[in-house]
Order: C-alpha cells, then structure tokens, then sequence
C-alpha cells in the first residue's frame, strides 16, 4: 500500500496554500497550549424529605424568643390586675334596704336584704350591740355570748339552790313558771348589765331563756300552767354538807341501821371476849 499524504505535509506553494498553513498552525498551537477542562458533573439532587422538611420550617424571626414571650404574658397579667382592682375601686356598693317586717317587703332588686342583727336605714348598715360589722353580715364580737353564759349559770345557781332547801327541809320555792324565770333573768341582768344596750340586753335575755329550757326539767303547777325545776341530782350537789349526810342516811337508812347493829355485835363479842 502507498501511504498518502495530506497537503499539510508539504510546503505551500501559493499564496492562499500559504494563508491557510498559517491558520492552521495557529489553531494546532492554541489546542497544545490550552489545558484540557474536564466538563463538571452536576452534584447530587436534593432528597424529597429535605424539601419538604425546608418548605415546612418558618423562617427565623416569624415567631417570639421563649423570653419575649414570657416577658409579654407578665404584662398581660399585670395590666388584667390593675384593671380589676380599678374596676372593684370605682364600683359603688349596693344600699341596703331598709330593716322591714315581712321579707315580701324586699322584692326590690335595686338593694340588698339587711342581714340578721343588724339595721338598715337609709341603705346604710349598722350592727346591733354585740356584733361587729364583716362585709355585708353582722358577726358575734363575743360579748353576747359571755354575757348570756354568765346569767345562765347565776340563774341556774339561784333555782337549784331552792330545790336544794327544800330537800333539806326548808321551806322554798321549787318550780317557776316562764314569767318567774323571765323576772329573774330580769334581775340579774339589771345587776350585771356589762354595759348592753336595750337591744343587747333582749339578745341576751333570748338566749339565756333558750338555755333554761333545755337545762331544767318541765312540769305543771296545781293549775296545769307549764314551769321548770332544777333536776334532783343537780340540786343535791346545791345543798351544804351536813344537809347532804342527813339525805344520804334517810335514803339508806336500812344500810346504816344494818351496819349500826353488825358493828355494835361485833364490839359485844369483843368485850366478852377479853
């Protein structure tokens, strides 16, 4: 086989084989020269997850630090405080309706009912004796019921100790009807008034009789009317001593006189003896 051979290898002859050489050669030498730049490779697609997981995050800055919203929380509470306490200043309380008889006479929404042991006069409230004032109720201060367990046990002394002179054989009174028991509340009361108004003194007077009644014991007088007395076993402990020795032996009186005659035999049989 004869080889061929391109144009290239011979010299040019003519001025246009000359031109072309030239580029040519130029181009050869641009190739040579230049380095060879691989062609880059595109990176790794992102995976769906991520995607989603990316669209799915707010952006930084959307929503408050933990302490800013802590701090704004603390001025809300602050501000609803001071607004209730405003509010709860500045609110004018209801009058109370005037102290009245029957509770019909309080169909008026416009006032509050007086409370119990208090008066009410022209919407303002005040307590009777021996209760203070608490909000819109009276409270007992204390006085009343001092007062009243004090005549309690007087009345209860002076009553026992007329059934105790009749055991004992002197004349007295034993039973005694409401008013009686009324009158000496009465008495003591005038000899102890503990600095009550005529309001404190009927609360007073109210509870002790309300005492009384559970303390003693209920009878009938020779006319059928209702009265108390003192009970028995209450009255003895009332009488003096040597009253209550001369009771005892007249209720057992068979005992003693049994024990009299054993002791007076046994001094006998101890006598002849020696």
């Amino acid at each position: 086989m004869v080889p061929t051979t391109s144009s290239s290898s011979f010299p040019p002859t003519t001025a246009s084989d000359m031109g072309q050489f030239q580029r040519q050669r130029r181009t050869s030498e641009t190739t040579t020269t230049m380095p060879s730049r691989s062609p880059r490779r595109p990176g790794p697609l992102p995976s769906a997850s991520r995607r989603r997981k990316g669209a799915a995050e707010p952006p930084p800055g959307l929503f408050p630090a933990r302490e800013d919203l802590l701090r704004l929380l603390a001025v809300l509470a602050i501000a609803s405080a001071a607004a209730a306490a405003c509010s709860g200043l500045h609110r004018r309380p209801e009058p109370f309706c005037d102290s009245v008889q029957s509770p019909d006479d309080y169909a008026d929404d416009s006032c509050q009912p007086c409370p119990q042991n208090g008066r009410c006069v022209d919407g303002q409230l005040e307590c009777v004796q021996g209760f203070k004032r608490y909000g819109g109720s009276c409270i007992e201060d204390g006085l009343l019921s001092q007062t009243a367990a004090k005549i309690s046990e007087l009345l209860q002394l002076r009553i026992c100790d007329q059934h105790a002179r009749t055991l004992c054989g002197q004349p007295a009174k034993i039973l005694f009807q409401k008013h009686d028991v009324s009158d000496t509340v009465d008495q003591l009361l005038s000899k102890n008034p503990a600095g009550l108004t005529e309001d404190g003194i009927q609360l007073v007077k109210a509870r002790v009789l309300d005492t009384a009644q559970g303390f003693f014991e209920t009878s009938f007088t020779s006319n059928q009317a209702e009265a108390f007395k003192c009970p028995e076993l209450v009255a003895e402990c009332h009488m003096p001593l040597t009253c209550q020795v001369r009771h005892w032996i007249s209720r057992n009186i068979i005992f003693v006189a049994s024990f009299s005659i054993l002791f007076a035999a046994l001094l006998w049989g101890l006598c002849t003896i020696y």
